[in-house]
């Protein structure tokens, strides 16, 4: 087997390492096949590229005589096919392929392992204009693909708080571009979010100091202010008790906020016993101060014995010590990589029909089941539906039943709403108390319609005015804002947004097998 390098300069070698075919247009030519893949070239391209200087009788019989060298001079079959010309992978391995077939398999580490330098770096062919045209084309492709490759690893490494490894992969990020502000913002931040304050604002100092010196009369990039205010709001943050330091007991380890919800902050945390990362909310100090803590732990700890493909489960919950003193709520459920439906309406706004009915009828199958053990969502929205590797995992599962359980009254004397109106179900909205598994049906209902339409069937000015709409207003027809949907998934919409629970389906699984047709 030999090795064909094309990051880093050009080479053919044996597995001794030796190079083999020293000559540069013979390189050339393997560096085109081995870019081409199993498409291959055909000979008129390679001529192209190769002889474009050259009457065509004469670039032919050229290339007929480099084949038959390169033949001559390797004992093996380099070659696969005539026209095309295909570089044979049974003989040659080339840095280049593997590249590329790993950012395909989704292997971003696999792909930074194989690139070890500019693509062709330093290697020039005479008198072939149209292949340093094209090995420049390539170049900065492959380079681009490089940095994408190793800000998704980067984003892994921040996701599950490997600051180290995540600070060297910023690095290699910004050293590639050393004036890119995208890649010295991802340093800075970090930097900054592995507690090296000292670091990121030497390196801000070094940017800034780097732009105005190679491009005069440049905007200022503002990293150095940037660095400052982060430390300014982190500070702040803390200093309101509204961030924890970085230890919950002995258990978990804050890494970093990943959002704000109405009832929580959301954070990744290092499950130490575990080793593994998790999302640690806690509830926001409002929250807090209406709930009963050790009634919100004991009816949590009910819907941990949840156990279903679709639902995310419920893995800790307790109290910790905030820096002002107060006692802090918290429950712990698995890290998801992926986005929440929110996300992606916020990119697509409209999702396909067939995603739609996927996303829907995995939600329907993890209602089903709560509704068979009793436990009502009750907050069924695009931001509780997260979406990872092709499934809809559902979220905050009965967090708001626990909720209104441990602090009701408390709750709406300070003014907390629960709930998002677009989503409630009109029993909720009228302020009903005995709320089942057909409210949450309601609710799914919703999501489905935006998903399919783009907004929710009811939007307004103001919280009160929705709900007035969720009581008395018919749904507007699904087909107006999403003419594509067959009648039969607009007739099962609108049946689980019948205002009267009694007129939706009885179950969460009819639903389901409604929207299966």
């Amino acid at each position: 087997m030999f090795r064909l390098g094309t990051f880093g300069g050009l080479a053919l070698t044996d597995a001794a390492g030796d190079a083999v075919i020293p000559q540069r247009r013979r390189l050339a030519l393997l560096a085109l096949l081995a870019v081409a893949d199993e498409r291959g070239l055909t000979r008129d391209k390679v001529l192209a590229y190769l002889w474009s200087e050259s009457s065509s009788e004469n670039a032919r019989h050229a290339l007929e005589q480099q084949l038959y060298s390169m033949r001559r001079q390797v004992p093996v079959e380099l070659f696969q096919g005539t026209d095309p010309l295909r570089l044979s992978t049974q003989a040659v391995h080339a840095d280049v392929v593997e590249f590329a077939r790993a950012l395909a398999a989704g292997d971003p580490a696999r792909a930074v392992a194989a690139y070890r330098g500019p693509f062709l770096d330093g290697f020039y062919l005479a008198d072939a204009p149209e292949f340093e045209r094209w090995a420049e084309q390539e170049r900065i492709r492959l380079a681009g693909e490089h940095a994408q490759a190793l800000r998704k690893l980067a984003a892994e490494a921040h996701a599950f708080g490997r600051h180290t490894a995540e600070i060297d992969l910023r690095r290699q990020i910004a050293s590639t571009d050393p004036l890119a502000e995208r890649a010295a913002i991802g340093l800075v931040r970090a930097l900054a979010e592995a507690g090296d304050w000292a670091g990121a604002l030497r390196y801000a100092r070094e940017y800034e100091a780097r732009v105005r010196e190679e491009v005069p009369g440049a905007p200022a990039a503002g990293l150095v202010a940037l660095v400052e205010r982060m430390g300014e709001q982190r500070g702040t943050r803390q200093a309101k008790g509204e961030e924890p330091t970085g230890e919950t007991g002995d258990r978990y380890a804050i890494e970093r906020e990943l959002g704000r919800g109405a009832t929580a902050i959301v954070y990744l945390a290092r499950d130490r016993k575990h080793d593994r990362a998790v999302a640690l909310k806690l509830l926001k100090p409002e929250i807090a101060a209406g709930s009963d803590a050790k009634r919100f732990t004991r009816e949590i700890a009910i819907l941990a014995r949840l156990h279903h493909p679709h639902i995310l489960p419920l893995y800790d919950s307790g109290t910790l010590a905030l820096p002002d003193g107060r006692q802090g709520v918290f429950y712990v459920m698995p890290y998801v990589r992926g986005e929440s439906l929110r996300q992606r309406l916020e990119r697509e706004v409209q999702l396909p029909v067939a995603d739609s009915v996927h996303i829907a009828r995995e939600v329907a199958d993890a209602l089903g089941h709560a509704h068979e053990h009793g436990i009502v969502h009750r907050d069924i929205r695009p931001e509780n539906v997260l979406l990872e590797s092709g499934q809809a995992l559902v979220a905050d599962f009965g967090i708001a039943r626990a909720l209104e359980t441990a602090g009701e009254e408390r709750l709406s004397a300070s003014g907390v709403v629960l709930g998002v109106p677009a989503y409630t179900s009109p029993e909720q909205a009228g302020g009903g108390r005995e709320i089942d598994g057909r409210s949450d049906i309601y609710s799914l209902g919703c999501v489905l319609y935006e998903m399919l339409t783009g907004r929710p069937p009811f939007t307004g000015a103001t919280r009160a005015a929705i709900l007035a709409r969720v009581i008395a207003d018919p749904v507007p027809p699904l087909r107006t804002g999403c003419p594509v949907v067959p009648a039969a998934l607009e007739r099962a919409v609108l049946k689980a947004l019948a205002k009267r629970p009694g007129e939706r389906y009885a179950s969460a699984a009819e639903f389901a097998a409604a929207l299966r047709g």
